[in-house]
Formats: structure tokens, sequence, C-alpha cells
């Protein structure tokens, strides 16, 4: 069973940006940042950098450069110039142990992955979570608490959080927007004589009406260098008929590196003429998640490959674009040949150029094939309240602005596995982003009174693969918000997490051993709480998400040595299931 509806959602009207490309949304503080400020470099290594400013990210962009630090940690880090230490975070993914300092130039530098931070931050962070018994904190210190010089060592480089291997994450921040602004404005010292790599370029249809070599489909080729220059292989002859967008893949290498970064500038032209233009010089925290707009999502979820859209979608509101005529859709009044370039570029001066032309035919006048009466409800519903489907047993509710573009809304269920409460609805599919949480209600007549507490709304993958989406039981539902569409059912969670220890058994000599280490997981709905006692006194275990791993690293301030301890450690997951442990240790 099936229904499906044209969803649509209103034009924006986007004003054309036309600026002096390179500085889009920038104050007069970057335009004048390269001759008037010049920050401290925060290691003492060898300049060598693993990740760019604005790389294109799983729902986000990159929001600050990533530094080398040889594959190991406890380096040295330095502050960027003097200020007060604004705010500590501490958490088990994320940026990890991050450090924030505000600085009187009206900016705020952030320093994430660390391993420790500097004695005077560390004790009292230590002393916080030990008063709120909570590993995981976010703290805002007083200005007059922490003053810190230029160059004064603040911390020492990590691997904490979802950081993927040793290194150092430094942001730095408009502090009175708290925009995110790319360090490489400010040099760094970084060295870069490598041009950005295209791999291939995509053209889109814009319309019932249009087409590419007379499909409907994009069209996407994969381009070559040559001399110079870049050309599309093979150099096939391309007739586009009616409206027509672009969209490139590309990417950056920064000198000493093999690493695939984003690229700074993109420029398209048109008969010479610049139509379309971004820059990575600064975006808002809010405005991340725009990226699943940027980006050929449909294409990326299917092959894993990202196409940088040149045109905008109508509810695309980055502001990282220079110039978008017309939101970058190109349309033409005559049959003649038309030339094609497009500019990647980076903020040393390195430039790529691709270059081809096409033919273009008048589009034919598309076909009414929506009915009035169904298309201006959904256009007002959209525009000023939720969209709510409802169908056999599920309820969905998508938020204004929640999608970039108009799309053909679909709902169809099938059985579920024995695992599951209810039907498996298949709520659109997995290649149509959205920029904030949709809500499902399904319907709980399945499921048995004992087992409401442990309910929770499951998406199987296009894999079988099961995750959580979580949620709980509400008036004979299960209610749950999730940022992605796919295949949705009730399941329940009752198994425990499993602890298993690393280092320590019951009876233990830690003589020689710097800490506890205990591998903790959990099958379905996450872990929630962790929380370890020793002698009965609660002790601070840090989670390493990323690896499963609780440790307690031993405090001979708290602990008396050559004396036999008792250990209880109790965890749980999101639907409340508890597993503990004990041992006894010298």
């Amino acid at each position: 069973m099936m229904i499906r509806l044209m969803f649509c959602i209103i034009g924006l009207v986007l004003p054309c940006l036309t600026t002096t490309f390179g500085l889009s949304g920038q104050t007069g503080i970057e335009r004048n940042a390269l001759k008037d400020t010049v920050f401290h470099h925060p290691l003492d290594l060898p300049i060598a950098l693993a990740g760019t400013f604005g790389e294109l990210r799983s729902n986000h962009f990159h929001a600050g450069i990533d530094f080398r630090t040889q594959g190991t940690v406890g380096h040295k880090i330095h502050a960027a110039e003097a200020g007060y230490v604004s705010r500590v975070r501490m958490s088990p993914s994320g940026y990890g142990k991050a450090l924030y300092i505000t600085h009187p130039n009206g900016y705020t530098t952030i320093y994430g992955h660390l391993e420790r931070f500097y004695p005077e931050v560390a004790t009292w962070v230590k002393q916080i979570q030990y008063q709120r018994e909570c590993f995981q904190v976010d703290l805002y210190p007083d200005s007059s608490l922490f003053p810190v010089k230029r160059g004064q060592i603040i911390a020492f480089s990590g691997n904490t959080g979802s950081s993927s291997g040793p290194h150092l994450h430094f942001e730095l921040h408009d502090t009175q927007t708290g925009d995110i602004i790319n360090p490489l404005l400010f040099g760094f010292g970084v060295a870069d004589k490598m041009a950005p790599v295209l791999q291939k370029i995509a053209i889109f249809p814009i319309g019932d009406s249009s087409t590419v070599n007379g499909s409907h489909e994009k069209l996407v080729l994969p381009v070559v260098k040559k001399g110079s220059n870049y050309q599309i292989q093979g150099n096939p002859k391309l007739h586009i008929q009616g409206e027509v967008a672009f969209g490139i893949e590309a990417f950056d290498r920064v000198s000493d590196t093999e690493k695939k970064c984003g690229i700074y500038t993109l420029r398209l032209y048109i008969n010479n003429a610049l139509c379309f233009s971004q820059s990575m010089n600064r975006f808002a925290f809010a405005e991340s998640r725009y990226i699943n707009s940027l980006i050929d999502y449909e294409y990326y979820m299917k092959h894993k490959i990202r196409l940088n859209r040149m045109y905008l979608e109508p509810n695309n509101r980055l502001n990282i674009y220079d110039t978008h005529d017309n939101r970058g859709i190109v349309s033409f009044i005559d049959t003649s040949r038309h030339q094609v370039s497009v500019v990647a570029g980076d903020l040393h001066g390195n430039r790529s150029r691709l270059e081809f032309s096409f033919r273009y035919i008048p589009a034919k006048k598309p076909e009414e094939d929506i009915p009035v009466w169904l298309k201006i409800p959904v256009f007002q519903q959209n525009r000023y309240g939720n969209i709510v489907y409802r169908y056999n047993g599920i309820k969905v509710s998508i938020p204004a602005d929640a999608l970039y573009d108009k799309t053909d809304f679909e709902i169809t269920s099938s059985k579920g596995l024995r695992s599951f409460y209810s039907d498996v609805f298949h709520v659109h599919n997995f290649y149509t982003p959205l920029h904030t949480p949709l809500t499902i209600e399904i319907a709980a007549d399945s499921l048995p009174l004992r087992l409401r507490e442990k309910a929770l709304i499951v998406q199987a993958g296009e894999k079988g693969k099961i995750s959580a989406i979580g949620g709980k039981f509400v008036n004979g539902t299960v209610t749950a918000s999730s940022l992605t569409f796919g295949n949705f059912a009730i399941g329940v969670d009752t198994v425990p997490p499993r602890i298993v220890p690393v280092n320590i058994k019951n009876g233990s000599n830690m003589r020689g051993q710097q800490n506890i280490r205990i591998k903790i997981t959990d099958n379905l709905s996450g872990i929630a709480t962790c929380n370890g006692w020793i002698d009965g006194h609660w002790v601070l275990f840090e989670y390493d998400a990323k690896r499963s791993l609780l440790f307690y690293d031993f405090d001979n301030t708290r602990l008396m040595k050559n004396t036999k301890h008792s250990l209880l450690l109790k965890v749980t997951d999101a639907k409340g299931n508890e597993t503990q442990y004990e041992a006894t240790f010298i």
C-alpha cells in the first residue's frame, strides 16, 4: 500500500550578490586580516595540514584547520594571542577535550581533540567534574579566572573525541557573531604550490521540459587534465534543452600531503560572463547542514562522491555565495554554441580551469500534470506551518523549510521482522536530505504493556542494518525525531550494555598500572550513563566513545597505594537497561 503526494516549497527570493570575488561574508576585520593580524602558531612542530577549512564532510563543513602532530600526542599547544580562557569542554565525542580563548582583537580561537589542559585549568575542571559527578561538562569560566599570554602553553595535543588520529583541530571565530572564519586567511605559515584537482563535471536539467543530450537525468562526466587546463574526457558533443545548471567534483591538495582538502573558491563562467561564484571565508554554525544542499545529496548517497552544485536550490540559505545570477541556473535565447569555464582556486593563488562547450536547443512548453487543487494547499502549509501526513498507522510531520527543493513524497509499508512491533514504514527515500528533523509517530497497537518503557523507533538501513532513532511511548504511539527519511518501525531494547574489563579482574594487583581500562558496548539504544565508585566514592572515569573505552587514571590524592580497594561500575543505555561490574584490586 502507498500514498503519494507532491510536496513543494515556496521559492525564496534570493538577492543576486555581486561582490569582490573572495570576500564573501567578510567584515572589515577579515579584509585587513593579512596585513593587520598575525597569530602565534599553536604548535612547535613543522607546519603540516591534515585538513582545511570548509572541507565537505558528512552533514557539515569542516569548521577549522587540522595541524598534523607527527602521529603522536602530548605536543605543547600555545595560545595564538593574548586573551582569556572563555570555555572548556569535555566530551566523549566531537572535539573531545577542547579549550576556547577569547582575544581582545575580536576573535576567539578553539583548540580541539586535546590530551590535557595546562595544570591550572585541568585542576579546576576536575574539581567541577567531581562536584557534579559527571565526566562530560561544558564550562564558561569568568574572564578574570584564566588570563593567558600570547604564546603561553595552554594544553597538549591529543586524539580525544571523534578524532580519527592524533592532530590539533584549530578554529577561529568572530567573537561577536559566533561565525566560523577560515584561519588560512591569516596565513599561519602554510605553503602551497599545488592547484586544485578537478575530477567530474555534472549537468543538471532544471524542470520537466529540460534535457541534456535528450535525457531528463543529470549527466556526470569525468574530466582529464590537458596541458595546464582540464577538459571533459573524450570531448563529447553536448546538446542542452531548456534550463540547466552545473556541478563539479573538485578537491585541493596542500603541499607535502596527499590529503584531499577543500577548495577555497569556485567560479562558473558562461561565454566569459561570471554567473556563479562561492568562497570559503566564513559561515555560521547554523548554516553548516546546508552542505546537503550544496552537494548533490542523492549522488553522494549512491556513489560516495560529492558534486558541488554551482547553483542554489530554492531553500538553500548558505552564505558563502558571491554571485548567483538566477540562482546559478542558466537559460538562453539563441541556438549558437556556448562556452563554459569552471575555475577552482585556493588561498595561495593556485587555480585549475575546466573548459567545454555545448549547443542549446529551445525547450518545449511543459505540460501541466499536477492539479491546481493539490499544489495550493501544499504551498500554503509549508510556508506557514507543518506538513502532516497520516497513513495506515503512521503520522509524519515535516516542519517548514525542512526540504531544500520540491519533491514527490511517498510512503509505503511492508511486514517487518519478528522483533518489530509494527509494520516497516518506508518514508520517502534515503536520497532526499532534511535540514531539520521530522517527527514520526507509529501506532503501538501490537506493543505489550510490559515493553512500553523499552520501546523506540528503529531504522532499517538499505543493507538490513538496524539502528536506533530513539523516542518513547506516548499516548498509544511510539514517537521520535529523525534527521533522515528512511524505513521506520517500532522496536524494543531489553538488552543491557556489555562490560568487558581490559586490564583488571577481581583480586588484581594493579601495581605498575597507570589506570583502569574497561570496554563498554550496547546493542541498540546506545550508552546513556557510566559511573564508577571506588570504596563507595564516585571517581572520574573518562569515556572515549570512538574506542568504546572507559578509563580511570589513578589519583594518588584520592586513592591510597598498597591498599585493597573495591570497584563498582554501573553502565546504562538509553532505555534504562543497566549492567554492573564489581572487583577488588590493590
